[in-house]
């Protein structure tokens, strides 16, 4: 039995491969000024990452942007995304995506939704540093 486990071990072992390092071979971006921001980069391994951030119209932080890597087969995988006030978004051919009729959006989580409408249709908005309505 010790010689099985130690043979597991070194074919283990064996099987490990030093990963090599990876060089950036592009990146760029601007300064930060306020809510506005701008980065981006490519790694000689195929990896690419590029996001932008801005202020919306009622000065919360809007970022957007993309990430890439190589997949086994050869393929390039590219995922886009949005983080706003809505939440953080992401879209790709790979995901799945669930029709909403075999995931309905539960009743706890629809009254929320309407009480936050109703909040808004009188008038008040969230105020974030007080993590209250005004």
């Amino acid at each position: 039995m010790k010689l099985i486990i130690f043979a597991s071990l070194v074919a283990f072992a064996a099987a490990q491969v030093e990963d090599e390092p990876v060089a950036i071979i592009r990146e760029e971006s601007d300064p930060i000024e306020g809510a506005n921001f701008r980065h981006e980069f490519e790694a000689d391994n195929g990896i690419s990452q590029s996001m932008v951030g801005s202020a919306a119209e009622d000065g919360t932080q809007v970022m957007s942007g993309s990430y890439s890597f190589p997949l086994p087969d050869g393929t390039i995988a590219t995922f886009n995304w949005v983080a706003d006030s809505l939440g953080f978004r992401v879209e790709s051919p790979l995901l799945p995506v669930a029709p909403e009729a075999e995931h309905p959006i539960p009743a706890h989580a629809l009254e929320q939704i309407a009480f936050a409408d109703a909040q808004r249709a009188a008038g008040l908005v969230w105020d974030e540093a007080t993590g209250t309505w005004l």
